[in-house]
């Protein structure tokens, strides 16, 4: 039989009402006739004669007719019997076979040791596990959809099972995990909120080092791009300018007036402050998180002689890109206003800080530095660490 309008109308209703409970129903699911009609758009009374034959005529429902006018239908129920055929008729899966599979499933990936933090995983499957068997979810895993609980699984356990160079383009990185090119980039919330469940706090996709687009720098500040074919482009007089990687790639060097160049991580905010009072123009602000191609090849064109140094939050993350600003050049990185301060409720370490410092405490890199990120690591608590908290620039004095 042709599925029709009311039926579908039928099937949502019974859908929300009861697609979502793992335990069987003790009575059968009614609705109102005449409105069930009205939400499927069956207003005429031919079509509501002709939805009255199907309905009797499927074998599966029970129509409550008038007391006395028995040709008019007041209810229409379905029977508890009958909610096999319902969920079969529209393709989908009882309740409790949702759950089996996707127990199944939590299971089979609990399974796997994870290679970088495998107490986490482990930690996340059992988790699941717990509140799957409750009936209940853990956003954005949910038990009553299983073949994308294990979508979602394995792109969580791909993307924090490696450590991503910083600068990787987040399609390309979509594609190293068997991904089509742009479902990393069009599903980015989801998949970060999964993130989130794994190691209890907020991970943005770029920090993991994955950046989106075609880079670019923005840069506030006496600047001039200088091409092979002896062309200038000057960006002085201009307040903020955004300079794509491809420009940079295509000249010979970049030259400034400026005095030093200056680094910050946060761009909506700390990255505008500074630039609001640098009105002498003597530094040449850049925004920068983990280094970009466009910020690489900003680096690599500056003269060597330009002292650079790099303002950002003081947590495991803020540090980590301090390193690999370093890694990307050879030139001096030092730091500013980047000193351990405490908060006044502490914040405490996650897994994915705690494995960062591993590395940060060894790398050569950060030797000069090394006390500070040995503060986070003794007490555990990353403090008042981002960098907004420190106010705009009251004057020079608080310049590099």
């Amino acid at each position: 039989m042709k599925t029709r309008s009311w039926l579908a109308e039928l099937h949502r209703r019974w859908h929300a009402a009861r697609g979502k409970r793992v335990s069987e129903a003790n009575r059968a699911f009614s609705v109102d006739w005449i409105k069930l009609l009205e939400a499927a758009d069956i207003t005429s009374a031919e079509d509501q004669a002709t939805a009255a034959r199907e309905a009797e005529a499927c074998g599966q429902l029970v129509l409550k007719r008038h007391r006395y006018r028995k040709y008019l239908i007041e209810r229409v129920t379905l029977p508890l019997a009958s909610e096999s055929w319902l969920i079969e008729r529209f393709g989908g899966m009882a309740s409790r076979d949702l759950l089996a599979s996707s127990l199944d499933i939590v299971a089979e990936f609990g399974g796997r040791c994870h290679s970088r933090f495998p107490a986490e995983w482990a930690a996340l499957c059992e988790s699941l596990r717990v509140l799957f068997s409750e009936g209940r979810s853990l956003r954005p895993f949910y038990w009553n959809r299983p073949e994308t609980l294990r979508h979602l699984l394995e792109v969580v356990r791909n993307l924090s099972e490696r450590e991503w160079p910083a600068g990787t383009l987040i399609r390309a990185a979509s594609v190293d995990i068997g991904l089509d090119s742009k479902l990393l980039e069009r599903h980015q919330r989801i998949f970060e909120s999964g993130l989130a469940r794994l190691f209890g706090t907020e991970i943005p996709l770029k920090s993991l080092g994955l950046v989106a687009g075609d880079s670019h720098v923005e840069l506030h500040g006496p600047v001039c791009l200088h091409f092979p074919d002896g062309s200038v482009h000057d960006f002085d007089g201009l307040t903020n300018v955004l300079i794509s990687a491809a420009d940079l790639a295509r000249c010979s060097s970049v030259s400034t007036t400026a005095e030093r160049l200056l680094s910050i991580e946060n761009r909506k905010t700390t990255f505008r402050q500074y630039a609001a009072v640098n009105r002498d123009r003597r530094m040449l602000i850049a925004s920068s998180s983990y280094p970009t191609h466009a910020f690489r090849n900003l680096l690599e064109k500056l003269p060597a002689s330009l002292p650079h140094d790099h303002f950002g939050d003081t947590d495991p993350a803020g540090w980590h890109i301090l390193l690999k600003l370093r890694e990307a050049t050879p030139r001096p990185v030092g730091t500013f206003q980047m000193k351990w301060r405490p908060a006044s409720t502490p914040s405490p370490l996650t897994p994915f800080d705690r494995k960062l410092l591993e590395k940060l405490l060894s790398a050569p890199l950060l030797s000069d530095v090394r006390t500070e990120i040995r503060v986070i690591a003794e007490r555990g608590d990353r403090g008042d660490f981002e960098q907004e908290t420190l106010g705009p620039p009251g004057g020079m004095e608080r310049w590099p």
